[in-house]
């Protein structure tokens, strides 16, 4: 799907649902919904009308939980003060959060001030705990990876029994993740390639050194799920197979 009309209009995010098998899923875990946004990237290419776009189709939903996974900005300082007026009114019990590159690239402080204004839970490699349905729900956040402040083995410290879904910007710690008991991985990163060409772009990704582009790919006992994202970086461009702006929406169900 492209990313903008025949006419030159911004193509608006669409809803996408998946329903999760996980591995020793508490019964009451059974139904939970957690909302997946990612590369938001506020700012010139990414108007403030797209990602409101975004944050009502999380809303529509009435999601248990939200997951943000980084790259909330592009490259200037001043997009920090538009993410803090466009990034608000997400609506869950918990609304979780990690950082990507270009927030490193960026201000990563100023970023991370921006949503927890907004009350917005920034896991810099630690967890949080909820109870969701009278069972323990784990949502692990690892920092970026690209930028190399990720540290899995401080996230995942004392996360005791109960489902945990780890968050971390780039897809490709997801083996290592799932290894210390994640059983859904959520990322971003990739846009999808933003601009897909049938085996060229497949062909660049792997000269990259990169193994996921998009979607879902089954790792041991859990899943990894890699979101297109939502906003634009570098050309306000989305075109070819699996990089339409989306909305992800996972309902978890015992395996």
């Amino acid at each position: 799907m492209p990313a903008m009309s025949r006419r030159g209009e911004l193509t608006p995010p669409v809803l996408v649902r998946h329903d999760v098998p996980v591995t020793g899923l508490d019964p009451r875990h059974d139904g939970v919904t957690i909302a997946h946004l990612s590369d938001i990237h506020v700012g010139r290419l990414t108007p403030a009308s797209h990602v409101r776009a975004a944050i009502e189709l999380v809303n529509s939903v009435g999601p248990d939980v939200v997951a943000l996974t980084g790259d909330y900005v592009c490259w200037k300082k001043d997009e920090v003060a538009l993410l803090r007026e466009q990034i608000g009114g997400l609506r869950a019990q918990r609304v979780a959060a990690t950082l990507g590159n270009h927030d490193y690239f960026t201000e990563a402080r100023g970023v991370t001030d921006a949503l927890t204004h907004h009350g917005y839970d920034v896991l810099k490699n630690r967890h949080t705990t909820l109870e969701v349905r009278g069972a323990p729900l784990h949502l692990v956040g690892i920092d970026d990876p690209v930028t190399r402040h990720d540290d899995a083995g401080a996230a995942f410290a004392g996360v005791g029994p109960g489902t945990a879904i780890a968050l971390s910007h780039d897809p490709e710690l997801a083996p290592t993740l799932i290894e210390r008991g994640a059983r859904l991985v959520l990322s971003g990163h990739m846009h999808g390639g933003q601009i897909y060409v049938k085996g060229l772009t497949d062909r660049i990704i792997a000269r990259m050194g990169r193994t996921y582009r998009r979607g879902f790919y089954p790792i041991a006992d859990g899943h990894l799920y890699v979101t297109p994202g939502v906003g634009f970086s570098g050309v306000r461009i989305r075109r070819g197979e699996g990089t339409a702006s989306e909305v992800a929406v996972f309902t978890l169900r015992a395996a």
